[in-house]
């Protein structure tokens, strides 16, 4: 990570070519320029050399120039002067933060996070309710054992999805994986409080996670959730140090596979084709490890969508779009999904659970007589749909 005096002089070197604003999600659907990188970058500096009087308070239309960012990364890829924009929006945003600027359903998610362990305000019975019968009645209502793998599943998987929990433990147990879990327990990684500017809260609730893993003895963790490993690898770091092996689930799953713990006996014949995730793909580069895992359960080989891998399009499920422009962050998941109509996939599959939820808000968007006949699912699902 760049200390914050390095991002406020890479702000100073942007030189207003405008290649950012072909790869942002979010300019290319309002088109206007505080909405690009660009533009952000050159509001970043007036509220960095204290041009943006903060006493006086923070205008809405500037909190939202920021916090309608995806933090996809795509601009520092395209950045010829390498200024990395996405490092110079989130300072930006812990200003505008510690200013009491951020928008109102942000101060909410904060609230959610701090008050109820995760992003939703749901119960914290509620985040098991989605687990197999058989996993409910082995783990009651115990806290985790210990063991060699934990297995972190994150809000989106455990409150707004049916099928990725499901489907990930059932790989696990058809390896036979010796893991535990935390159940009702389970904390928020914290990642929205990051993403916001919050990093007090965020470290103190990154430092309770920490001592929960390490309370179970674990050698390693997996997670199915793009944003939860994201935040494990590269966040937390700064906090302190996790003492387990970090992998998502298309590592596990590879790794799995690579081991022969797992048999396919149910191969589709699907067109399918896999969208990168940005916390997956920019971030950290994993672009070859789900498309292996894919290779292995299908009868074809994936297809590749126009924009992949390092070029992918941002479904619009990132930063705090879905929280402040909730409409606009389906509008460019219905632009993504449309990318895959191109190539003529019947399944786009992701390994992101956000991802998943914002590309099914997207599909719904398109009108029904000309919506196309195309299933979004994660990776997990399709690898377990593969296995009797």
């Amino acid at each position: 990570m760049i200390s914050a005096e390095e991002v406020k002089e890479l702000s100073s070197r942007c030189v207003k070519c405008g290649l950012c604003l072909a790869s942002c999600p979010v300019y290319q659907e309002i088109l206007t320029e505080e909405a690009s990188p660009r533009g952000r970058v050159q509001l970043a500096k007036h509220i960095f050399h204290g041009q943006e009087e903060k006493s006086s308070g923070v205008s809405e239309k500037l909190a939202e120039a920021f916090y309608l960012c995806t933090s996809c990364n795509a601009c520092s890829v395209s950045c010829p002067s390498q200024i990395k924009p996405t490092e110079v929006i989130q300072e930006g945003r812990e200003e505008i933060f510690a200013a009491g600027g951020a928008p109102e359903p942000v101060k909410a998610v904060k609230e959610n996070i701090l008050n109820t362990a995760n992003v939703y305000a749901a119960k914290k019975e509620d985040r098991t309710a989605v687990y197999p019968a058989a996993l409910r009645e082995r783990i009651g209502a115990k806290g985790p054992r210990k063991a060699d793998t934990v297995l972190f599943l994150g809000c989106v998987a455990s409150y707004l999805d049916m099928k990725i929990v499901p489907s990930f433990i059932k790989i696990m147990d058809a390896a036979k994986v010796d893991y535990t879990l935390f159940a009702e327990e389970e904390l928020c990684c914290g990642l929205p409080l990051y993403v916001m500017g919050d990093k007090e809260n965020f470290r103190k609730n990154a430092k309770e996670v920490i001592d929960m893993i390490k309370k179970t003895g674990a050698r390693e963790i997996v997670t199915p959730c793009a944003g939860c490993y994201k935040t494990f690898r590269k966040y937390y770091p700064e906090v302190g140090d996790m003492g387990v092996q970090i992998y998502h689930s298309v590592h596990y799953i590879l790794k799995l596979i690579e081991m022969k713990a797992l048999d396919f006996d149910l191969k589709t014949n699907k067109k399918v084709t896999y969208h990168d995730p940005c916390d997956l793909g920019r971030t950290f580069e994993i672009f070859d490890e789900p498309r292996e895992v894919l290779k292995a359960v299908l009868e074809h080989e994936p297809l590749e969508l126009e924009r992949s891998r390092l070029l992918a399009r941002c479904c619009g499920g990132g930063g705090s779009v879905t929280a402040v422009g909730p409409e606009l962050a389906a509008e460019m998941a219905k632009t993504r999904i449309k990318d895959a109509e191109e190539v003529g996939a019947e399944v786009i599959v992701s390994g992101c659970s956000t991802c998943k939820d914002n590309l099914r808000k997207g599909l719904k968007l398109i009108p029904k007589a000309e919506r196309p006949k195309i299933r979004v699912k994660d990776i997990t699902e399709i690898v377990a749909e593969a296995i009797t």
